[in-house]
């Protein structure tokens, strides 16, 4: 009997003391409809977007196109956009040290090559795949079929995006200067090609 009173008294003052700093942590959260995480507000930012071409921002760079469906301003730790790849093209090889990408086939045929902890993997990239391409992973992207590849890509920054890149564009201004592209025609292309069709 003293046994069982002892054992019920230790639950019950456990219980209150998880409960007293459950309580206390909870106080430090912020209310749910006053949370603004680096200057968004989620009460007003957009909540749908477009896919189609008109209207997502072309950046067309030398292998492959990129179209702007979400920026990152607009989130607090995501971003998403189009990648299109032309038959026999393909992305850069990269890594990103600050996201995860999250890839949705939604046509054409491909092949994702992803280097983790120095091991080299070959992934086949079908319409209607969902893939996850880990943070710290060099990644490249290469169309195999006689269509392009086209896929949706989210960005998830689980500790927030660079600083001094607030936005896509600041960003893709950041991968030309890196990789020598001009950022004047990744955003002079579209207009020329939106002209030739």
């Amino acid at each position: 009997m003293k046994t069982t009173i002892l054992v019920s008294l230790a639950t019950f003052i456990t219980g209150v003391l998880l409960t007293a700093a459950f309580s206390s942590y909870k106080s430090k959260w912020p209310e749910s409809n006053n949370i603004v995480v680096s200057g968004v507000n989620p009460m007003i930012t957009k909540v749908v977007y477009s896919t189609a071409e008109s209207a997502t921002t072309g950046y067309y760079f030398p292998k492959h196109d990129n179209l702007l469906v979400m920026d990152r301003s607009n989130a607090e730790v995501a971003e998403a956009f189009i990648v299109q790849v032309a038959p026999s093209n393909y992305t850069h090889r990269h890594i990103h040290d600050n996201t995860e990408q999250i890839f949705y086939i939604l046509s054409g045929k491909g092949r994702l090559e992803l280097e983790r902890c120095g091991e080299k993997e070959s992934f086949t990239l079908n319409t209607k795949y969902l893939v996850h391409v880990p943070r710290n992973c060099f990644h490249q992207t290469f169309c195999e079929g006689t269509d392009s590849l086209k896929y949706l890509a989210i960005d998830c920054f689980p500790m927030s995006y660079n600083p001094d890149e607030p936005t896509w564009d600041s960003h893709a201004r950041a991968v030309c200067k890196m990789n020598n592209w001009s950022y004047d025609e990744t955003k002079i292309k579209k207009s020329t090609m939106s002209k030739q069709k």
